[in-house]
């Protein structure tokens, strides 16, 4: 017997299986996969998470408060006025966003009265005539804030409020209408472009920026901007309570600083936007501090995506063109184009 013959003999060391442990080819594989699927993901959450919160906040108009209690609204009417339904995102006066927004408050509760606060040099006739009938079918009080510029089409707008303020240095008035036509023929002249225009009728291209204007086509244009006026003057004489011979007087096209409109009847007094919001909260009954509530508005997403993508795909060809028919298309305009 030998001298550790009570002892168990030491296990034989392991052996690698078949084949090695080699897994590094793994882990490189499975931190590609990691390092390309975090970005991914990461984009994934975060266009989820813009989808949710923008197709909750786009749908139509949000409202903010401060306070508790019955409120004044606040309607701002900025920039230039153009027309829309609403159904493309866009910023400034459009006509679709300040109905919205006056709809908003005509169904709210607890909305009482309503300031609209103009900064605006007018803008189309179309969407300033929206604007004008919407305000003039609120049943709630409605009171105007003019800041530095409420003219021409700022001024249509205001007409039918129950009050007006409007301050000392504002700019007001510009009771009128106005068409810009543009004359390029000597340009085209020049240059050596033929324009050539088939049209079905002798009046089908009056107002071309490419031709000179024609004494009948004048005529024909006149006519336009004389009914369009006696509709303006007709506002203001309904909203102001005065007679269309009073008013026409006033609508020569000048404009009038805040204490000339309060000395001629285009203005009820000289105020501030927190005077409008006292006198507003006076006629809707409310006591107290009244409640503020405002209006935003963010694009749905699939406004949001329409927008960037029909940019991307617009041409520098395409820009070109949509400047060219801006300028080149006659609009009536209830709009002031003087200094500010």
């Amino acid at each position: 017997m030998t001298e550790n013959s009570g002892q168990m003999p030491a296990p034989p060391p392991a052996q690698p299986p078949k084949g090695g442990n080699n897994r590094t080819p793994l882990w490189i594989l499975l931190s590609v996969v990691i390092g390309f699927m975090l970005p991914v993901l990461s984009c994934a959450i975060l266009v989820a998470t813009s989808v949710a919160s923008l197709g909750v906040l786009g749908r139509g108009t949000a409202a903010t408060s401060s306070g508790l209690g019955d409120a004044v609204a606040i309607v701002r009417v900025k920039g230039p006025i153009t027309s829309s339904d609403g159904s493309e995102f866009s910023s400034g006066a459009t006509s679709g966003i300040v109905m919205a927004d006056l709809q908003a408050a005509v169904d709210d509760p607890t909305v009482k009265a309503i300031v609209l606060r103009v900064d605006s040099p007018g803008g189309t006739v179309t969407g300033s005539s929206q604007i004008y009938e919407a305000v003039r079918d609120i049943e709630k009080p409605v009171v105007v804030s003019m800041a530095g510029l409420a003219a021409s089409g700022g001024y249509q707008i205001s007409a039918p409020a129950d009050y007006i303020f409007a301050r000392p240095d504002t700019l007001t008035g510009s009771i009128g209408v106005i068409m810009t036509l543009y004359n390029a023929k000597d340009l085209i002249d020049e240059i050596g472009v033929d324009v050539i225009l088939i049209t079905s009728g002798p009046n089908k291209a009056l107002g071309s920026a490419w031709e000179e204007l024609q004494p009948e086509h004048q005529v024909i244009l006149e006519t336009l901007i004389d009914e369009t006026y006696a509709d303006f003057v007709q506002i203001v004489a309904d909203g102001r309570g005065m007679d269309v011979a009073t008013v026409k007087e006033l609508a020569d096209g000048r404009i009038y600083s805040g204490r000339q409109a309060v000395a001629n009847g285009l203005v009820d007094e000289l105020g501030n936007f927190d005077d409008a919001v006292d006198k507003a909260a006076d006629l809707g009954g409310i006591s107290g501090e009244p409640r503020l509530v405002e209006y935003e508005h963010l694009p749905s997403f699939s406004q949001l995506i329409t927008g960037i993508s029909g940019r991307a795909n617009q041409s520098e060809a395409d820009r070109i063109l949509e400047l060219v028919a801006e300028f080149t298309t006659p609009t009536l305009e209830y709009r002031y184009v003087g200094p500010q």
